[in-house]
């Protein structure tokens, strides 16, 4: 029986109650069904991680989870990701101290290859001399990235353990050394499986919009049959907490301030749940006080509970408080400050309000993030593997709401006198580290266990891959859609998943903004600061933040459901010019901005030259209202509410709202070729002078941005895993060049795009290769294979919009601001399939070769002599194009 849908995406039904079953051979099955979107998550947890390592294997855990994606017996050769990735599916994994978890997420056409998948590995991983090396060297790179070549690398994980902890289960590096890594055979890769990876020692996880009914002999058909063993027995969890304050200090090559981590030890879970909550509220009232200061700390800190989150592990935790010190603050004294902040908060009169504020934002905060797909699956095996209580996911916060100010100033004040483990890494000439432990005289694995040969066959031998199910449609039941009087376009679409809402407001800057992104980016720092933004929105237990790309400005939030008038109270007084003091704009230094929007910003202002007045701004008010206008302007909420009563608050509360903005006279009927050389000095990553930056931009003809053809162009040409452009690289051999293709707005113009990132000494053969690549997608048919192929991938992606209410909110916002209308979300996919290769084609010449194209590039060195390489290599299919050249900008 093929699974069916049950509840439409955007319908606004919360998720259900988790079901459960145990398999004859001790799997443990949690299934989360009638999910309210088009997508399927499945996830596998095995109750090994970091702590499950003996001396001499530190690091084993992490290596395996690399090595369980490259090979099995259905699926050898890497071929678990055959089927995923055209499918725009995601597969990852992630080790942890007390387990290590495996999840898909794929439209729920794909639920049985998923699970296929899954038990395909659990049954018959192969292990192979080739794949273990390759896995080896991709974590050597893992380890050289993310401990050993970034400062302050292995702070606060995995050095702060090591002072905690005394017992090597909890203390010892979940890395471990590459060197002895290396020595790592595939028997010991056996060994490892064979004690760890049995199904009594893991949780199969479903999340999907299926009936149980229809869920349950598919697990028994993939998993039933997996012979049941015992696994290896864990470590003992438990380890008396220390006495006193323990130190290790290291030193840091190429930095100016010191970095300190403290670890505290939190209570158990299991057995005093309510007491590691009020940790985690304390945590957040030490780590954002309200008002964005210190709270009398002398150093801004980052706090929270576990190592990688809250509720992560069966073993001891601890709080972790990070913090870099100001000059002339001894690491000593910024213990005791610690010590007395905690004392200073150990009464419920200290704590009072904020206490209560803090918990309802996690409350909320943990409601909106396990509303998402994933995360949801991940924290329902999690929770179920250590605690054995899947339903805690959607009881947390409620515990958290009801962690009233006497639980915080109670765990402030066990805080105040408990001893911790302290990190110092302190400015030196040469990296200092704690030396490994010897190796362990043991054999790697101690146990026996099945040779790898004999764990990559089983009875029944290979088997085939189940075929794809009928794919469940999207939907947006419900969705509501006015324009006020003002001008402001409001979409509201019902959504229970959180009980919160969501809300992403687009604003255009228009042509005074536009031209002046540096002026709008200060504004909107000083609109922020002046309205109080963030702190309102953290006092309604929710966030909301300002932002700008120099295209758009974004106000971007959420809040609980129940403060919904509040939020959009707080944006309406964002749109408030007259709330700003009448001053010159100034201060505010804009950081450096990423090598694509610096090319887009130079694109801009190119574009705009001539036909934008830009006067000076007198005040902020005065620019203000230039950029925050309603007319033009879309206001998108998701959220569990009623749709049309959304979209009478939101009038309510910003139908007042006028802004007259700045007109833009039409742009001319063309757009001449140039190509423009930017110095790299307001880029926030520079080139290193061997890599070139290069944006090759063509104005889209009108009436193109509904068109699916168009689309598909360009996902074939560039937007695409295996794309012309992808293909192109790997087959020219050029695994350092980073090419794709997409549409968007510059400015008042729709344009196609091309953006490279190249060594630099093939920066003019790369652009010569595109435009080659260019012209043959727009004279030559793509076979109806590759045009199938790439709109199945693009219709698979599409769903990913409905994995949550926030991702849906994302969406929409940016798929209505570019001019699509609300039907459009929901129609692209049947709209993409129904596309040929003459279409695409005919798209491509349309997006390619029928306009004038301009080049932006971004390196280093002589621009003279890169604006002479563009050239050459634009001027393929005209003889003397209109060039212009800018050597820099600020």
């Amino acid at each position: 029986m093929h699974p069916g849908i049950h509840h439409p995406a955007g319908g606004g039904e919360p998720p259900a109650a988790v079901r459960r079953r145990t398999l004859g051979n001790g799997l443990r099955v949690v299934l989360a069904p009638f999910w309210p979107g088009p997508r399927a998550a499945v996830g596998v947890h095995y109750g090994v991680g970091f702590r499950s390592e003996l001396p001499g294997q530190e690091g084993l855990a992490h290596l395996f989870e690399h090595l369980m994606f490259r090979g099995s017996e259905s699926l050898p050769d890497g071929g678990f990701f055959d089927g995923i990735h055209p499918l725009a599916g995601t597969a990852n994994g992630t080790t942890h101290q007390d387990y290590t978890d495996y999840v898909q997420v794929l439209p729920a056409a794909a639920l049985e290859q998923a699970l296929f998948r899954e038990a395909d590995r659990m049954r018959a991983p192969l292990f192979t001399e080739t794949q273990l090396a390759a896995q080896l060297s991709g974590v050597a790179r893992e380890i050289a990235h993310v401990r050993d070549d970034r400062p302050y690398g292995g702070c606060p994980w995995p050095l702060l353990p090591r002072v905690l902890f005394r017992d090597f289960a909890h203390a010892h590096d979940g890395y471990g050394d590459i060197e002895r890594l290396r020595r790592t055979t595939v028997a010991d890769c056996a060994a490892f499986f064979d004690a760890h990876y049995t199904p009594a020692n893991a949780v199969l996880t479903v999340v999907g919009p299926f009936a149980p009914e229809d869920v349950w002999p598919l697990v028994e058909r993939h998993f039933g049959d997996i012979p049941g063993r015992r696994p290896l027995s864990p470590p003992p969890a438990h380890e008396p907490p220390p006495s006193e304050d323990t130190w290790l200090t290291c030193r840091e090559p190429g930095v100016e301030r010191t970095a300190v981590a403290l670890g505290h030890r939190l209570p158990d879970p299991v057995t005093a749940l309510p007491d590691y909550l009020a940790h985690m509220v304390l945590a957040r009232l030490l780590g954002r006080p309200d008002g964005g200061g210190t709270d009398g700390l002398p150093a801004p800190v980052s706090a929270g509970c576990g190592f990688f989150g809250p509720l992560d592990t069966r073993g001891p935790d601890a709080l972790v408080v990070t913090a870099l010190l100001p000059p002339g603050l001894p690491p000593t004294g910024f213990r005791q400050a610690l010590a007395d902040w905690a004392a200073r908060h150990s009464t419920p009169g200290a704590v009072a309000e904020r206490a209560v504020r803090a918990a309802a934002f996690l409350g909320a905060q943990h409601r909106r993030t396990h509303a998402g797909l994933q995360e949801r699956c991940r924290a329902l095996g999690r929770l179920e593997l250590l605690y054995g209580r899947a339903e805690l996911v959607d009881e947390v916060p409620e515990l958290l709401e009801g962690t009233g100010p006497e639980a915080v100033a109670a765990a402030a004040a066990g805080l105040a006198g408990a001893p911790a483990g302290v990190l110092v890494l302190e400015p030196g000439r040469e990296r200092t580290r704690p030396a490994a432990p010897a190796p362990a005289p043991a054999p790697l694995v101690p146990t026996a266990g099945r040779s790898a040969a004999e764990l990559g066959r089983s009875p029944l031998g290979p088997r085939p891959l189940p075929p794809l199910a009928k794919q469940p449609e999207a939907a947006l039941d419900r969705a509501h859609e006015t324009r006020l009087a003002n001008g402001l376009r409001v979409v509201a679409v019902p959504d229970a998943r959180s009980r919160t809402v969501e809300l992403r407001l687009r604003i255009p800057l228009g042509g005074v903004g536009w031209s002046r992104p540096r002026e709008v980016a200060r504004l909107l720092r000083t609109v922020e600061h002046a309205t109080g933004t963030g702190a309102a929105a953290a006092r309604l237990g929710g966030e909301l933040r300002l932002t700008t790309d120099g295209q758009w400005a974004d106000v971007g939030g959420w809040a609980p459901a129940d403060a919904r008038t509040e939020l959009f109270g707080a944006v309406a007084r964002l749109l408030d010019a007259d709330r700003l003091a009448s001053t010159a704009v100034t201060g505010h230094r804009s950081p450096g901005l990423p090598p694509e929007r610096h090319m887009d910003e130079v694109l801009r202002l190119h574009w705009l030259r001539g036909r934008v007045a830009d006067p000076a701004a007198e005040s902020q008010a005065a620019l203000h209202r230039a950029v925050f206008a309603p007319r033009g302007a879309l206001l998108v909420v998701v959220g569990d509410a009623d749709p049309e009563r959304l979209a009478e608050e939101v009038g309510a509360a910003m139908g007042a709202w006028t802004a007259p903005g700045a007109a833009v006279p039409a742009p001319p009927g063309d757009a001449p070729a140039a190509v423009l050389v930017v110095g790299s000095g307001g880029a926030r990553r520079p080139s290193d002078g061997g890599t070139a930056h290069v944006t090759l931009s063509c104005p889209e003809t009108a009436g193109g941005s509904l068109d699916p053809a168009r689309y598909l162009a360009t996902a074939l040409f560039g937007g695409h895993p295996d794309s012309r452009l992808a293909r192109w690289c790997r087959e020219s051999g050029n695994p350092a060049h980073h090419m794709y293709a997409g549409r968007d707005t510059v400015a008042d113009r729709a344009r196609s795009l091309v953006r490279l990132s190249v060594p630099r000494t093939s920066m003019a053969p790369a652009v010569a290769g595109v435009r080659a690549q260019m012209r043959r997608l727009a004279t030559e048919p793509p076979a109806p294979p590759e045009v199938a192929a790439v709109a199945r991938y693009c219709a698979a992606q599409l769903l990913s919009a409905f994995d949550s209410p926030a991702m849906l909110a994302d969406a929409l916002r940016h798929t209505l601001a570019a001019g699509r209308d609300l039907d459009w979300v929901v129609r692209r996919p049947r709209l993409l399939r129904a596309v040929d290769g003459e279409a695409v084609t005919a798209a491509a010449h349309a997006l390619y070769l029928a306009s004038e194209m301009t080049a932006v590039a971004l390196t280093e060195g002589e621009p003279t002599s890169t604006e002479g390489e563009l050239r050459a290599a634009l001027q393929g299919e005209r003889t003397t194009p209109p060039l212009a050249m800018v050597e820099s900008h600020p």
